[in-house]
């Protein structure tokens, strides 16, 4: 049975790839910003513990101290609720679970020599998944990005191919006498009749 599909197997890894692409950079995204979460209650605990030392150590008795451990205690939650909030985990595990399934359906794609139905539904399937892990603002924003460093690599690629080409007939080498079959070394077989 033929199927009709309006995409041909290029678009359709194209697709996929800008989309696993778009995964990733808001994964990239999402991991900065837990980083600076974590660096910032990090960085105010160990102030805090700086603080409190200081005062023990120098016998310092003054109740403007007594409040510093109580602010910085206060602040620290707060960023950690902050961060709970975000629940970064569950994101990040999801983005990464999502992303992998979008390299598996990208290599299935890349393995068929054509067009079936098995990966039009495994690219619908991709789909839905970009839809569940995104919000609509994501899409629009990080499909962009995305987009935008698709066309970058593949101008790259078409620049790169290009200087290897004159590269190559600049410096073409003669071929040999096995690649043009004059050498005394080819091992010839003759058919088994």
């Amino acid at each position: 049975m033929a199927i009709k599909v309006n995409k041909t197997k290029q678009e359709l890894e194209q697709s996929i790839r800008i989309r696993r692409d778009a995964l990733q950079t808001l994964h990239s995204k999402l991991k900065k910003d837990s980083d600076a979460y974590q660096l910032w209650i990090m960085a105010i605990s160990t102030l805090s513990g700086s603080v409190e030392v200081t005062k023990l150590t120098m016998s310092l008795e003054h109740p403007a101290l007594d409040l510093t451990s109580i602010f910085f205690a206060s602040l620290s939650t707060i960023l950690a609720s902050l961060m709970r909030f975000q629940d970064f985990n569950n994101r990040l595990e999801g983005l990464v679970k999502a992303s992998s399934e979008l390299t598996s359906v990208l290599k299935a794609i890349r393995d068929a020599p054509a067009v079936s139905i098995e990966m039009i539904e495994s690219y619908n399937n991709s789909l839905a998944i970009v839809e569940l892990v995104l919000y609509p603002e994501q899409r629009r924003k990080y499909f962009q990005i995305a987009e935008a460093g698709v066309v970058s690599i593949t101008k790259d690629e078409l620049i790169f191919n290009t200087k290897i080409d004159k590269v190559e007939k600049k410096y073409e080498l003669p071929k040999t006498d096995i690649e043009l079959g004059n050498s005394n070394e080819i091992v010839r077989y003759d058919e088994a009749e």
